[in-house]
């Protein structure tokens, strides 16, 4: 089992395989009538396996561990394994299984080669855009370069060019722009002076004079940077001259004088003045005669018998806009005595203020004591706490029986 390990598993894959390719690789050890040659030359051009570097395939030796593991793994990259029959499939899996540790290992190794081969060629990549910009700025160092011998070669031109014994030279005419600034200077530090227009008439005249004899300059460089400052000096003598005279203008019209601004008058603050709401009043006090009216006593009306004294107590307003009220009648004629109690609405308190209830009336004389009944009336708030009522009482009595009374008196509200 470890001797030839490597042509005996080049040529189980060949046979798995089926077809012996044409012989392309030629391995000094093996001869041309050896068994297992077509097998090996299948597996090489498959990119199974590899020989050593003096091209010899070295049959004979024993098969590593990683060396299978490396075949297996070659075998699994090129995915031949899915046309091939199962049986085939499960003899590479059982000798893959036998080297897994080493194969998982070289998975791993190819994982981080190529992760390596990523990096250099994003290594590579920024190595390039580096020699491309080092090559243009070559480039653009060579050109300025080339401008710069230039410059050099036209300023020795300059410097060995004879000088015109006629006209000022150029110190001569940078001490006489020194002058022109000074004056300048002065002209804006004095810009009501007298003497500031003939100031910038002398000093145009030597502007004047200036550009003249910088016209007979034979070196055309210095005369155009001249020609510069000249034009830039005119500008500012013009800008002066009109800002001497806008200021000669100034100093001879009279400043015109503040005029004094009316201060607002402060105004009372008139605050609207609340209407004073009624004191509420919401406990009462009643007293007054209660009479019946339907049906109507055998006596009349006003017969003792159906007069009554009457008192109540009341709160206007409990809950949600509703009162109580509680009464009492005496009978002056059969000191029969009844209880009453109410829920009662009042709707306002101004002058006349109606209101509505509904209750229970207990009288004791009767068979059957308690009845309903309900109340109907008006107040009249005359002044004060003083007033005087007046409702009508429909009874709802046992057996379909309804009756109707009377009630007024005088009211205390607090």
């Amino acid at each position: 089992m470890l001797k030839s390990r490597l042509a005996i598993i080049s040529f189980v894959l060949a046979t798995f395989f089926g077809v012996f390719a044409s012989a392309q690789t030629q391995f000094r050890d093996i001869p041309a009538g050896h068994w297992a040659r077509q097998a090996v030359e299948f597996a090489v051009q498959c990119g199974l396996i590899e020989g050593f570097p003096d091209a010899t395939f070295r049959g004979n030796q024993n098969l590593t561990r990683y060396q299978a593991a490396l075949i297996f793994f070659r075998l699994y990259q090129t995915n031949r394994l899915e046309n091939a029959r199962p049986e085939c499939r499960l003899a590479v899996e059982r000798g893959a299984q036998e080297v897994a540790p080493e194969l998982q290992q070289l998975q791993q190794r190819f994982a981080a080669l190529e992760r390596t081969s990523q990096d250099q060629a994003g290594k590579l990549a920024a190595l390039e855009a580096e020699v491309r910009q080092a090559i243009e700025t070559s480039q653009r160092v060579a050109a300025l370069q080339e401008r710069l011998a230039a410059l050099e070669q036209q300023i020795q031109r300059l410097a060995q060019a004879p000088a015109q014994p006629a006209g000022p030279t150029p110190a001569e005419l940078q001490a006489r722009i020194a002058v022109l600034e000074q004056q300048i200077q002065r002209l804006s530090q004095a810009p009501a002076a007298p003497t500031a227009p003939q100031d910038a008439v002398a000093l145009e005249r030597r502007i004047a004079t200036l550009e003249e004899q910088i016209r007979n300059r034979p070196d055309a460089a210095r005369v155009a940077a001249l020609e510069e400052q000249v034009r830039a000096l005119s500008n500012q003598v013009t800008t002066l001259q009109g800002q001497v005279n806008e200021l000669r203008q100034q100093a001879q019209q009279p400043a015109p004088q503040p005029q004094p601004q009316p201060q607002p008058q402060p105004q009372p603050e008139v605050r609207p003045v609340a209407p004073v709401a009624p004191p509420t009043r919401n406990l009462y006090f009643g007293a007054g005669a209660a009479l019946g009216i339907i049906p109507q006593p055998a006596g009349g009306i006003f017969d003792s018998s159906n007069l009554n004294i009457s008192g109540m107590v009341g709160v206007r307003e409990v809950f949600l806009g509703f009162g109580l009220r509680a009464g009492l009648d005496y009978n002056l004629s059969t000191n029969a005595l009844g209880l009453e109690a109410y829920l009662m609405r009042h709707f306002g308190s101004g002058l006349i203020s109606p209101y509505v209830g509904v209750g229970a009336r207990f009288l004791p004389a009767l068979a059957n004591p308690i009845y309903g009944t309900a109340a109907v009336g008006l107040d009249l708030n005359l002044f004060g706490p003083l007033g005087l009522f007046v409702e009508g009482n429909p009874r709802f009595e046992s057996g379909g029986n309804v009756g109707l009374g009377a009630r007024a008196g005088f009211k205390l509200n607090f």
